[in-house]
C-alpha cells in the first residue's frame, strides 16, 4: 500500500509537473529577457512575465521593448486550424483591418480569441468582437458592423504602435488598459499590482488583467488555449475579478 501510495504521488506530481509547461516548438525570442522555449506559468519564448511586467511591483509599469516585427508567433493558418479555430469565420475582417493599419491579421484574430473568445456578439462597456471602446469608432460612436469593430481595433493598436515607436509590450498592455506614468492615474505612476482592486482602480472600470501579457505574448500568441487546458499560464490569476485576494 506504501508503495503504491508513494508511486501515485510521484506519478501525480509528474502529471501536475508536465500541465504547467508546454512547448510550442517555435523557439526563443532573443530579443526577450528571460526568454525560455518552454512556456511555464511565468515565462515563455516571448520573454518572462516579469520582465514585461517591468515596474508593476514597485514605482509602476515600465514596458520593456520589444518591436512588434520581433514577436514570435504562430501563422495564421495554423492559428485557425488550432485554438483559434472559431476566429476563422472572421478572417476577412482580420485580413482587411491589418492589411489597412499595418499590422498582421493573426494579431487581430489573436486579440479577438483573447478579448471575446472570438464572438462577434459579446457584451459589456466594449463591446464586439474585439472589446474595442466606442471611442476608437469613426465619430466616436459604436456600430453593429463587424468591420468597424475589427478596423476600430486595428486602428487603436496601430496608435499605440507608432507612439510607443514599434513597442509591442506598451501596445499590447495599453489594450487592455494598462498605463505608464505621467496620465495622472495611480498617484501619476505606472499600473502597480494593488492598483486595479483599488477604489480608484474600481472607479475607472472593469480591472485590468495582470496577466494580460504573459497570457497573449506566451501563450495565444503561440497557439496555446489561455481559456482552456492552458489556463494556468500567468501568475497572478485575478483576470477582472477583486474577490480572491487580489
Amino acid at each position: 500500500m506504501g508503495k503504491f501510495t508513494y508511486a501515485a504521488l510521484a506519478a501525480l506530481l509528474v502529471a501536475t509537473g508536465d500541465a504547467q509547461s508546454k512547448n510550442p516548438g517555435l523557439g526563443v525570442n532573443s530579443h526577450a529577457q528571460g526568454a525560455t522555449e518552454e512556456v511555464t506559468p511565468g515565462g515563455g519564448p516571448n520573454g518572462s512575465e516579469d520582465w514585461l511586467n517591468t515596474g508593476l511591483t514597485s514605482n509602476g509599469w515600465e514596458p520593456p521593448y520589444l518591436a512588434l516585427n520581433d514577436v514570435i508567433h504562430i501563422s495564421r493558418p495554423d492559428f485557425y486550424a488550432g485554438v483559434g479555430s472559431r476566429c476563422k469565420q472572421y478572417d476577412s475582417y482580420f485580413q482587411k483591418g491589418g492589411d489597412g493599419h499595418g499590422i498582421d491579421p493573426v494579431i487581430l484574430a489573436i486579440i479577438a480569441m483573447q478579448e471575446s473568445s472570438c464572438n462577434a456578439n459579446e457584451g459589456g462597456p466594449t463591446p464586439g468582437l474585439m472589446q474595442v471602446s466606442c471611442a476608437n469608432y469613426p465619430n466616436g460612436v459604436c456600430t453593429d458592423s463587424i468591420q468597424d469593430n475589427v478596423d476600430a481595433a486595428a486602428n487603436y493598436l496601430r496608435g499605440q504602435l507608432d507612439e510607443a515607436d514599434g513597442n509591442a509590450v506598451s501596445a499590447f498592455g495599453k489594450y487592455n488598459g494598462w498605463f505608464t506614468a505621467g496620465l495622472g492615474l495611480n498617484g501619476n505612476r505606472g499600473l502597480t499590482t494593488d492598483y486595479p482592486c483599488s477604489a480608484e482602480g474600481k472607479a475607472n472600470g472593469v480591472p485590468q488583467n495582470l496577466d494580460y501579457l504573459q497570457q497573449v505574448l506566451n501563450g495565444w500568441l503561440l497557439g496555446l488555449d489561455v481559456y482552456g487546458e492552458d489556463n494556468w499560464i500567468g501568475t497572478y490569476n485575478c483576470d477582472q475579478s477583486c474577490s480572491n485576494g487580489c
